[in-house]
Parts: structure tokens; sequence; C-alpha cells
């Protein structure tokens, strides 16, 4: 009788267990996820100063001034087929000093989607492209994350150069679609 007592007791526990699982209640919801339109753009400073200083030996020409210590830094993300451009320009009153050529090329990094280099350009008021393709991406935040700015100042006439002759510049990036 003892072992009949513990076999129903037994079963009992086990048919209790499956009404408490088969009890068991669901419900649903719907996530709704989307992708915006991004297009963030910084830089990580401004570049230093371009100098022209005198060459190591009397009769030659300077050297073209050059730096590359900066970074443009850009999120975007687009539609399927599409890209971006970056693009640089000066404003209208800006200008190199007399004989001379504000260059800029941008290479980024390599990494997917991030562009190609569209080559060095002379800088003027009207925006060229410096970074071409550009698909859904994030460059990075760090100090060399993005886009490599390098800049020189070409000398192109020699003849031309003014001691003295300063000149700043605001050259404004653009991350625009193409």
């Amino acid at each position: 009788m003892r072992h009949l007592k513990a076999f129903f007791t037994g079963t009992g526990l086990v048919i209790g267990f499956a009404v408490l699982a088969f009890a068991a209640a669901t419900t649903t919801q719907t996530v709704i996820m989307q992708i915006g339109t991004i297009s963030a753009l910084a830089t990580t400073g401004n570049p230093a100063t371009l100098a022209v200083s005198a060459p190591a030996q009397g009769g030659a020409t300077p050297a073209n001034p050059t730096t590359n210590t900066t970074y443009a830094q850009y999120t975007s993300t687009v539609a399927s087929g599409v890209t971006r451009r970056l693009q640089a320009n000066w404003g209208a009153s800006d200008a190199a000093p007399a004989g001379c050529s504000l260059l800029l090329t941008a290479t980024p990094s390599g990494l997917l989607n991030q562009g190609t280099s569209a080559g060095q350009i002379t800088m003027t008021s009207t925006a060229a492209d410096i970074v071409e393709g550009i698909g859904s991406c994030a460059t990075g935040t760090g100090a060399t994350n993005g886009a490599q700015l390098t800049y020189v100042l070409s000398i192109n006439t020699m003849t031309s150069l003014v001691a003295s002759d300063n000149h700043t510049v605001t050259v404004t990036l653009t991350l625009t679609d193409n």
C-alpha cells in the first residue's frame, strides 16, 4: 500500500507540473526599427601654420610647406546604391599669398564605405570634391581617424612672394549627396 501511495503522489506531482507548464500564456509585440538618414561631419582641429622659410642653400627655391595633422571625421547613412562626397572650398574673399596656391588632399583610411580620395585640389571659393563614393560608415572619433587632410602652400611664382604677406583663410568642408 505504501508503494501505491508513493506512486500516486509522484504521479500527481508530475500531472500538477504538466498542468502548470501548459497553463502558461504568451503575447506578442510589434517592434519597429528604422534607420534614418545621417550626415554628420567634424574635424580634429586646425592645421599647423604653413610658413615659407629659407632653403638650405642660397639660390634654391624654398620648399612648399606642408601639414597633414588634421582629419575629417564623418558618419553617413545612405539608401542602397546612393553615395555621398566630401567637398572643400574657402570664402569668396579668401586667397593665398601672392605667387602661391593652397592645395588640399583628403586621404580616407581605406575602410569599407569611407570613400576614396578625389586627388589634390587647388582651393578656391567653388566647392570641389576631395572624397568620393562615401556610403554608410562611421570613420571613428580618435585623433587619427577619418580622412587625413594634407594642406600644401605651393610656391608657383618665386618672384611674386612678398615678405610678411600673411593670409588666414577659412576652409569649409561639406558632406553632401551625389
